[in-house]
């Protein structure tokens, strides 16, 4: 006979030791409290577990994360079972039992497990969220989850933030008043981060279905982690089952556009669903692979398209009617007179919502898992993420064909093996290879199918005209001859070599063999006479020295073909228009100096030139090009063992491995002026003969001479000394710790210690005494030509101008940081404790700051030349975080529980740019030298419930420093000065954050979340006379609008032929609040710059408001809903489980 009770037991979470396993342990007596030795304790699912000792203490080591079933048994008592079992990653569930004497064979009692809402061991705070929370609650991905924690603050400024994070797809996460990039984000225990960005950000996105549970520790974590400053994250991956599972998931904002339709709102500009076109596909299967005992599987995606990456809502100032006027009958007075009324340009012609660029991701989970035996498992992952997306700039508020375009593909490859060797000890051995792809680029187009691409149009005039015309097959580049009569047609660009009818691509004309070009043209066309170099009678043009790439059905542009946008800004645009209508000299005129005439053009210049300069344009090319690969491939090696009862030592080692490709080039038009970052090393393009134009012996060119990339025989620097040339560079990391673990019923202190080592295998500037100098280049006169300083018979100088001169240049060496970490958690109760912790933290600057235009070191007066002057540096330390941290826990009753806590945290040692001189030169060197500061005070309530969960967080903090980004500290001009703290642009000193998920009767789930912010601080505007101007002396002294939003998810279930299908809606900013990204210092508003500003509002160069000042901008100029953040959104979905 079978008795079945069911009741709640609370058991306790204690210590923090880092993997991706937990340990369940504590003690079996009788009903009297007598120890019952030789209980057996076991997991069936594992298939681990252990016999109590002579006291009935017990311990259950590496039990992976998951929901377990516990169950204890002993001769003549009673069996019990523990359902619903929480083990989290790195704590100690406590579960204790008391056995009464079975009053029948086989009794049996099943208890409902319920995790405690204050956890003994715990000694910093750690949240940790389940699959079922996630699923439940209204968020789109995983990214979300960071800013459901309080003390979390996600940039979306684009006026107070990271330059050109939003362009390289990179989020902008601060954690507790620390900079951008300090969270490690980690996978199973295993780095994720791309170390060349310091970050993850698009196209690192883990589908829903995958997450099996998500950890978050704002500080205060172990020695075990180390390459983070601020936070550690972790997401447990699903794993199959020995039973069959599949869910299906399909969300869309067609539902909320056929509401919104409903209600008469049927267009995309006045139906904000409508236009954003967002729609997601999530599936997940999992089990058993049958045939094959002990091996299963887990497969789950996730597909999400955007038609608008952004969705903005614009005020009903619209231009309308004709926008040219051949003839007089197209002119309508009355629309005219609007026009000027509503002070608009012909292109702002649509009111409502606009939808800009585009979002589309990919991402495919897969694992295997096979247990040999209770002893031995493996574990096999691989997952893969694509994503493309084109985000909002407002330049191209009304054209953006010109714009730029973002790839980014990750690859990841996990194995893992784990090993009992004993019930006391254990180890874990893992791989990963983790690769990040990143592309940004603008497309090749031809938009008249002329064969003359856009960018040839642009950069080669037609005649007597500016540009050619790219929107007309019939106007085509050519140049007038000097009688003024002949045409001869341009088909040859000379930047980047392309010639029309070529393979699109980088070609090199150096070899190509001479021609008499008697028709102008730039190639050699039949019967033209050419030098037949080798004889073989025909014409060798020039060389394809690099194809275009093609990507998603398109060819993308290089460098060199890159124009200018501002040529095309505004008004300049119309001019060049015309310049191209046939029949047509110039460009229409503003005639508002002449009295009663219609002047229909009145937004071109007027006759003293004042025009609407607004920065918006109508042609070119956006700033960036960049391309980037990032290879880490990491092992780790840890090994826990139970020494004894109360103590607990984890001792592993971590190596991580990088190949890092990195080329980018800003402003690419600038040619040698453009900032350019590169991690390729530095290489002499001379072909094989080594010799160029004006060296002694040079005859003529060589096969690989300028051709842009390296050929064997070319001199080139060995920075990384493998001994060939690289277009990569590859630094090592090596981390070792040993963590321990005191715990007793009323005492866990958990100490450790780890050292972190880096070699960025580069090469860096010395002095004569050999010691590095990483911000003055040394120079010698290497006479004997040996590329070694021969200190008795050659000069050397930190002064450029030496006969025959090089640089002198040493090898990085290995550097190291050790970092204590101590933690303690003291019991004053059941029910309550008082955890303490202090921790260094060291964190490896990113490698962009490290290797930045460190090919160029051979050539430092380039280097000052070119670009911005800026140069990384191989000596430079890991970036220092101290803090300190304190608790008081306290649960009440058995539903909720609340924590205070306190926290300080000293940053140093942070990447900066230092200013030096090298002669006439002023440069800027990276280094370290940034710092800052941040306490606060965190609040948690935690209330619970059988079909309730709900939670509250809040966090008062001040965030200081010195320079809020390494880039910051660069300007152009030198202060010899010391530097003083300011609040972070990031400070936020009220974060609010709540969510609560609940089963309600009938089938009914709700879930929702809310967030409060304080605003971002700024520094105000003041007037010097009649002008405004920042207040220095009050640096970040004012406050924007505050941030609040709701967000809401409810759904109905119902179950049916073994399967649970649910309908529901995702309501995102509940409330419609439309918060302040950025505000106008002036006025301290979002959407009001102040009268100073819109007193320049008007026709141009009239005065509409007697201020005494011309008019430049149209009312469009202030119309900038990107200020504020999105409406709401009302998302539809659907979901199939069976399991």
């Amino acid at each position: 006979m079978m008795h079945r009770f069911i009741f709640s037991t609370f058991f306790s979470i204690g210590i923090i030791f880092a993997g991706t396993d937990g340990t369940i342990r504590g003690k079996v007596t009788d009903a009297d409290g007598a120890p019952l030795p030789g209980a057996n304790i076991y997991v069936p699912v594992v298939g681990v577990g252990a016999a109590a000792d002579m006291e009935g203490n017990y311990i259950i080591l590496n039990i992976p994360v998951g929901d377990y079933e516990v169950v204890v048994q002993m001769m003549g008592y009673q069996k019990q079972t523990i359902t619903n079992v929480d083990v989290i990653m790195d704590q100690t569930v406590w579960l204790n039992f008391k056995l009464p004497v079975a009053a029948v064979e086989g009794d049996e009692v099943q208890v409902v497990g319920t995790r405690p809402l204050v956890e003994k061991g715990t000694t910093s705070k750690k949240i940790t969220v389940d699959k079922e929370a996630i699923q439940s609650l209204p968020i789109r991905d995983l990214s979300e989850l960071y800013t459901l924690q309080s003390g979390v603050v996600k940039v979306e400024s684009r006026t107070k933030s990271v330059p050109d994070h939003e362009e390289r797809g990179i989020e902008e996460i601060h954690v507790k008043g620390g900079r951008s990039g300090e969270i490690a984000y980690m996978m199973d225990g295993m780095y994720l981060r791309n170390p060349i960005f310091g970050s993850i950000g698009s196209g690192t996105r883990l589908n829903l279905f995958a997450v099996r549970q998500f950890d978050w520790q704002p500080g205060g974590f172990n020695a075990e982690y180390g390459d983070a400053q601020s936070a550690v994250s972790n997401w447990h991956t699903a794993a199959g089952g020995s039973e069959i599972e599949y869910h299906f998931r399909y969300e869309t904002s067609d539902v909320g556009a056929a509401i919104n339709s409903a209600l008469g709102n049927d267009l995309e500009t006045n139906n904000y669903d409508l236009n954003r076109g967002y729609n997601d596909y999530n599936f997940g299967v999992g089990g058993p692979i049958i045939g094959i005992p002990k091996l299963t599987f887990w497969v789950s995606g996730q597909y999400t398209t955007q038609d608008k990456y952004s969705v903005y809502e614009f005020d009903d100032k619209v231009y309308s009617g004709p926008k040219y006027f051949l003839n007089e009958s197209d002119l309508d007075l009355d629309v005219l007179q609007e026009n000027k009324k509503n002070v608009v340009y012909p292109w702002d012609d649509v009111a409502g919502f606009r939808g800009f660029g585009f979002d589309n991701t990919w991402d495919v989970f897969a694992k295997l898992s096979y247990k040999y035996s209770s002893k031995l498992r493996f574990h096999g992952s691989y997952w893969q993420v694509a994503n493309h997306r084109q985000a909002f700039n407002p330049t191209y508020l009304y054209w953006d064909e010109g714009r730029n375009e973002l790839f980014r593909d990750t690859y990841r490859y996990n194995v893992e093996l784990n090993h009992s060797l004993t019930q006391s000890t254990f180890y874990t051995l893992r791989w990963s290879r983790f690769t990040q792809d990143q592309f940004q680029g603008v497309r090749w187009r031809d938009n008249d199918k002329d064969g003359y691409p856009n960018w040839f149009e642009w950069r080669h005039p037609a005649g007597y005209k500016e540009i050619s015309d790219p929107e007309n097959p019939f106007v085509v580049p050519y140049a007038i001859g000097e009688d003024g009569d002949t045409v001869r047609y341009t088909n040859v660009d000379e930047r980047s070599g392309w010639f029309h009818g070529a393979e699109p691509g980088l070609w090199n004309w150096e070899l190509a063999e001479d021609f008499d070009d008697d028709n102008g043209n730039g190639v050699w066309d039949p019967g033209e006479y050419f030098t037949d170099s080798n004889g073989d009678n025909q014409w060798d043009g020039p060389e394809l020295i690099k194809k275009l790439m093609k990507k998603d059905g398109d060819y993308w542009l290089e460098p060199e073909m890159y124009e200018d946008f501002e040529p095309f800004y505004d008004y300049e645009s119309i001019r060049l228009n015309w310049q191209n209508a046939p029949g047509y000299f110039g460009s229409p005129n503003n005639l508002s100096f002449i009295p009663g005439l219609p002047n229909p053009y009145y937004y071109m210049p007027d006759i003293t030139g004042v025009a609407w300069d607004e920065g918006r344009t109508f042609g070119g090319h956006d700033t960036f090009y960049a391309s980037s690969t990032s290879i880490t491939d990491e092992v780790r090696f840890d090994i826990t063992s139970q020494l004894t009862d109360k103590w607990k030592v984890r001792v592993g080692v971590d190596y991580k491995s990088h190949k890092l490709n990195f080329y980018e080039v800003k402003y690419p038009w600038l040619g040698a002026g453009a900032k350019i970052q590169t991690f390729a090393e530095y290489w002499q393009d001379t072909g094989p003969d080594g010799l160029i134009l004006g060296d002694e012996g040079y005859e003529e060119a060589d096969a690989g001479e300028n051709n842009g990339r390296w050929d064997e025989g070319e001199k080139y620097t060995d920075a990384n000394d493998n001994g060939r040339w690289d277009d990569f560079r590859e630094p090592e990391e090596f981390s070792a710790y040993i963590q321990n673990t005191f715990e007793v019923p009323w005492m866990v202190i958990n100490y450790g210690i780890r050292i972190d080592m880096v070699d960025y295998n580069s090469q860096v500037w010395s002095d004569t005494l050999g010691n590095f100098s990483p911000g003055r280049p040394w120079f010698f006169s290497d006479l004997n030509d040996n590329d070694k300083w021969d200190r008795a018979t050659e000069e050397a100088s930190d002064i450029a101008g030496l006969a025959r001169q090089k640089i002198m240049l040493k090898n990085s060496n290995w550097a190291y940081k050790i970092s204590p970490r101590i933690g303690f958690s003291h019991v004053i109760t059941d029910k309550s404790t008082f955890t303490f912790n202090y921790g260094l933290y060291f964190q490896n600057p990113i490698y962009q700051n490290v290797y930045l235009n460190t090919n160029s070191l051979e050539d430092p007066e380039e280097l000052f030349e070119e670009g911005e002057g800026a140069v990384g540096n191989a000596t430079m330390n890991a970036q220092r975080t101290q803090q300190y941290g304190a608790s008081f826990n306290v649960q009440v009753g058995e539903n909720w529980a609340y924590s205070v806590g306190a926290w300080v945290r000293d940053m140093d040692q942070l990447t900066r740019y230092n200013t030096e001189r090298s002669g006439v030169y002023q440069y800027q060197v990276a280094t370290n030298g940034d710092y800052g500061s941040a306490k606060g005070l965190d609040l948690t309530l935690e209330w619970r419930w059988a079909l309730f969960g709900s939670q509250l967080q809040y966090t008062y903090s001040i965030a200081k420093t010195n320079s809020e980004y390494a880039w910051a500290s660069i300007s152009g001009q030198y202060v010899d000065a010391p530097s003083q703290e300011n609040l972070a642009y990031y400070d936020r000193p009220h974060d609010l954050t709540y969510y609560f998920y609940t089963f309600l009767p009938f089938g009914v789930q709700a879930g929702l979340t809310a967030f409060y912010q304080s605003g971002y601080p700024y520094t105000p505007i003041i007037f010097r006379g009649k002008d405004p101007a920042e207040d220095a002396r009050q640096p970040n002294s004012k406050r924007g609008p505050a941030y609040k939003n709701v967000n809401l998810s409810f759904s109905k279930y119902f179950k049916m032929m073994n399967h649970k299908f649910s309908l529901g809606l995702n309501l995102f900013n509940l409330l419609d609040i439309r918060n302040a990204y950025d505000i106008y210092a002036l006025t301290g508003k979002p959407d009001d710059p102040g009268t100073y500003y819109t007193n320049y509002v008007g026709l141009p160069g009239t005065d509409p408001n007697g201020a005494g000042v011309y008019a430049d901008k149209s009312s469009a100029y202030y119309d900038r809903p990107w200020r504020l953040s999105s409406p709401r959104e009302i998302n539809f979905f659907i979901r199939i489980d069976f399991d």
